[in-house]
């Protein structure tokens, strides 16, 4: 396939890996760009000419099942291909589709940027449902081995994430965030005195205002194996009436500005956009047939390589080019991740060899940050 070696010299650089396994990752990017699909039967057909497609798809298999992947290192690099510096606004969230009766349920956490999520760490967790305090703080180590706390503006997450124990790993490694709770959240003055649900302090609140509670204990939920309670500030505030299903937005929050707080948590929103992207807007993550979670670990790190290169190149392309159009509803009708992959596709599936417009692309994988600067 065209530009494989010129791809593998750039991943080369930065991570320095066994040069065979590189070449198969630039493959299967390509691979990846061209059908738009996680079908690995599919994936095969293409992965590299004059080979049986049985070959390529054992290929695959043995990488995906076999190779030690340095996931601290791909982490790093993500960091390093996200087109901004710090402080940056983290986001964690959960994703999960069914495969026959099998559930696959993965676990990430990204940073925020321009509408939507930069994947940085991630676990596959062995079983579907919600997401427990001891998997939320391995993502989270996994997330700091890269990262480094200082320069975190806050960590972001929804109304899953409220574990007593999680939020006092975030204290104690002096991360700021900003994470909803749920209305029937007891909050209390102090540790020993009564507790009330959350949406109590709510009710009084005028529709678009909010109300700040300094220093207020959060109790554990029930079933959860903590008796202490922690302490942040909580934001109260309305977002609909009383008769919707949910009027409150209520934020738990520490070290961070609380009047900006439910501004801020807006971004959470952006790691929903990367599911999108990943999956049904992209590159249809839905439709691979592995659910061993060591294997869909190695899967998501191409993808999540694959996407950081497709998403510079969209932001390079719109400053090259100018933004995607704006539709007759008001917004534009393609995201600067989709502006990158047409952008890609059409590179990889043209048979004519498009040089220019292929090392263009390629420089943003290079050097994403100098290069976008420069541009």
């Amino acid at each position: 396939m065209h530009y494989v070696q010129s791809i593998t010299n750039v991943l080369t650089n930065h991570l320095g890996w066994h040069r065979a396994r590189l070449k198969l990752i630039a493959r299967f990017q390509a691979a990846l760009l061209k059908l738009q699909t996680t079908n690995l039967s599919k994936i095969a057909v293409s992965l590299k000419g004059g080979v049986e497609i049985k070959s390529n798809y054992r290929r695959i298999q043995r990488f995906l099942s076999e190779y030690d992947v340095d996931f601290t290192a791909l982490g790093g690099l993500l960091v390093h291909l996200l087109p901004q510096t710090g402080p940056y606004v983290a986001v964690l969230d959960r994703t999960e589709w069914h495969f026959g009766e099998t559930p696959v349920n993965i676990l990430v956490m990204g940073i925020a940027h321009k509408g939507i999520a930069f994947p940085v760490a991630w676990k596959v967790l062995p079983k579907g449902g919600g997401s427990g305090a001891d998997s939320h703080i391995q993502v989270l180590e996994r997330f700091l081995s890269v990262v480094d706390p200082e320069s975190i503006q806050v960590v972001l997450a929804d109304r899953e994430f409220i574990s007593v124990e999680w939020i006092i790993r975030l204290q104690e490694r002096k991360i700021p965030f900003s994470i909803r709770l749920r209305s029937d959240r007891r909050v209390g003055l102090s540790e020993e005195g009564s507790a009330l649900p959350a949406r109590m302090f709510a009710r009084a609140v005028a529709l678009d205002t909010e109300e700040v509670l300094e220093d207020r204990h959060l109790f554990g939920e029930d079933g959860e194996q903590v008796e202490t309670t922690v302490k942040t500030n909580v934001v109260v505030r309305r977002i609909a009436s009383d008769d919707a299903k949910d009027p409150f937005l209520i934020l738990a929050t520490w070290k961070l500005d609380p009047t900006g707080a439910s501004k801020l948590y807006r971004k959470r929103w952006e790691i929903e956009t990367l599911f999108a992207a990943l999956k049904s807007r992209g590159y249809d993550l839905e439709k691979t047939h592995l659910t061993e979670p060591d294997r869909i670990q190695r899967l998501i790190g191409l993808l999540s390589l694959t996407f950081a290169w497709t998403h510079i190149v969209g932001e390079k392309r719109a400053m090259q080019e100018g933004p995607p159009p704006i539709k007759s509803h008001g917004r534009r009708g393609r995201s600067l991740f989709r502006y990158g992959l047409d952008k890609l596709q059409s590179l990889f599936t043209t048979p004519e060899r498009q040089n220019t417009t292929f090392f263009l692309c390629l420089s943003a994988l290079r050097s994403p940050t100098a290069h976008l600067s420069h541009t």
